[in-house]
């Protein structure tokens, strides 16, 4: 049985693309670890907000994550 991915990060960067940041493709498992993988893409110096969207279609708002 494959694990459920039930969430991923719609990442904002100022300038660019967000495509080549570690972890803002990748899909998680539980709320804590996007919260965490969040928590890490905003100390880049490029991205200003990350929003988590429940991976559905259509995505569902779940929480901001901002400076």
């Amino acid at each position: 049985m494959t694990p459920s991915f039930m969430f991923r990060l719609v990442v904002s960067v100022r300038r660019g693309s967000a495509c080549n940041l570690p972890g803002a493709a990748d899909r998680y498992a539980t709320l804590d670890l996007a919260r965490a993988a969040g928590a890490v893409l905003l100390r880049h110096e490029r991205v200003s907000r990350i929003v988590i969207v429940r991976n559905e279609a259509p995505p569902a708002f779940v929480q901001w994550l901002e400076r």
